[in-house]
């Protein structure tokens, strides 16, 4: 077996699930805030164990050419539940905090690299975020913040998100300036296909609607080729084929895949998928009242048991004639691969891009400080509203959020903001500004009403 853990490493595997064991423990309590006292132990305990696991592996943790087994599957575990830790602790911008967010990416691009090819500002918030990753990661390195060992596996994620970027980017350059309309019809009518697919139901009908625009896109060749104004054929012939060729296939497959004939083994997989979907539409209304970020673990891990059901490499090196055309593909209890499986790719990149976006929309605050946050965060919406209004409050008006402002003031000790357990939790200076941006937008709302008092009077007085 490829996955086979080699004798000498049961020993590491046996304590990495241990300490797995007790990361979900800490992430299912519920009765008190994380605490980075309870995190440190555990992450230096996978650190040792990561410097032992890489000394018996000649130096290195991670290759290309290393066939990864379970041991790399459970530390890929420890790790992204101790980076969701320190994102919950609101140290998003320390290295630690990095891996979830670079393992969130990678499955991203697994799944864009599938697709072909995508506009420029589609990639820009991956650009983005892997940009400041880099940042992150170079400042920690020089100051050796981490271990070597931990460091080349942050790296090693790192790099190979990177590189698809890279390959996604040569792409989307190989299309000439002229074919740029053309290449954006055709990526709106992937995002509609994109968008129906995340429904729990609909119809052919929906999608026969897309295929008269694919087909007049088609029917804009001459000739085979996509041309220019002036006749001319320019570059990135191939690519917009191609994009056209899987258009088609997207589209067939998704009416098979609302049919009677769609198989009943993928639609156990869809249905599972539209559940997860729908978990994580609700985890984007309210996350910032009731998201531990430790939450979306589960979520990542749910998704990746139904992508290990895919066939992959894994599965090749069990086979003395593997087929290469089921690379990819979620396999019936025949070992085929049925039609449909669009869907299911569709619904997969949904899913991990809803991960994303509520990792990337994380503030550098400890959860023990995000209920003052959160209530800082409502109280400056309101007297932002207000004061757009242009109309002059009264006192009495006004008191409501003076009296909430108070109470949070109140919650502060010597200017600072305590846990329940007496420590200063991450996230001071956000708070801090936040409260004071608001006595300010107060103390103007204040002003524009003692203003409005004042020429009210000047008017009654020049009246008499």
């Amino acid at each position: 077996m490829p996955n086979r853990v080699p004798e000498e490493e049961h020993p590491i595997l046996d304590r990495l699930i241990n300490i797995r064991s007790r990361l979900s423990a800490i992430k299912r309590d519920r009765s008190s805030y994380l605490s980075l006292e309870d995190i440190m132990p555990l992450r230096l305990e996978t650190e040792h164990e990561m410097e032992v696991l890489s000394e018996l592996r000649g130096g290195h943790l991670l290759s290309e050419s290393r066939i990864l087994n379970r041991t790399d599957g459970v530390l890929d575990d420890v790790l992204q539940m101790l980076s969701l830790c320190f994102l919950s602790l609101g140290k998003k911008r320390e290295s630690p905090a990095v891996y979830a967010q670079v393992v969130s990416i990678q499955h991203i691009f697994d799944r864009l690299d599938a697709f072909g090819v995508y506009e420029e500002d589609y990639l820009e918030p991956y650009k983005a975020k892997l940009d400041e990753i880099d940042k992150i990661l170079n400042v920690d390195s020089k100051s050796h913040a981490l271990p070597d060992t931990v460091m080349e596996v942050l790296r090693y994620k790192y790099t190979k998100c990177k590189q698809i970027y890279d390959s996604l980017l040569a792409t989307i350059h190989e299309v000439s300036p002229e074919l740029v309309p053309i290449r954006k019809k055709m990526l709106h009518v992937r995002r509609q296909l994109a968008t129906i697919c995340c429904r729990s139901v609909y119809l052919p009908s929906d999608i026969r609607k897309i295929q008269e625009k694919i087909a007049d896109i088609d029917n804009t060749r001459i000739d085979g080729k996509f041309v220019a104004q002036d006749g001319s054929i320019p570059a990135g012939q191939a690519v917009l084929v191609d994009l056209l060729e899987h258009l088609y296939f997207w589209s067939h497959d998704l009416i098979l895949a609302c049919s009677e004939d769609f198989s009943p083994e993928l639609q156990i997989i869809r249905e599972r998928l539209v559940i997860i979907k729908s978990q994580l539409d609700r985890l984007q209304l309210t996350h910032k009242w009731t998201l531990r970020q430790t939450d979306l673990f589960t979520y990542q891990h749910q998704l990746h048991d139904i992508v290990k059901m895919m066939y992959s490499d894994e599965h090749v090196a069990d086979h003395e004639d593997p087929d290469q055309q089921l690379l990819g593909k979620f396999l019936d209890s025949k070992g085929k691969a049925p039609e449909g499986q669009t869907i299911l790719q569709f619904l997969l990149n949904k899913c991990y891009r809803m991960i994303f976006v509520l990792l990337s929309e994380s503030v550098p605050v400890s959860e023990a400080l995000t209920p003052v946050y959160n209530q800082l965060i409502t109280v400056r919406q309101c007297l932002l509203a207000v004061k757009q209004t242009d109309d002059p409050c009264s006192p009495e008006e006004l008191y409501p959020y003076q009296m909430k402002l108070t109470s949070i003031e109140n919650l502060r000790k010597d200017g600072k903001f305590y846990d329940d357990r007496g420590h200063i939790p991450e996230g001071q200076a956000l708070c801090v500004d936040l409260l004071e941006e608001c006595y300010t937008l107060l103390e103007s709302l204040r002003d524009d009403g003692d203003h409005k008092v004042h020429s009210d009077a000047q008017s009654i007085i020049s009246e008499s």
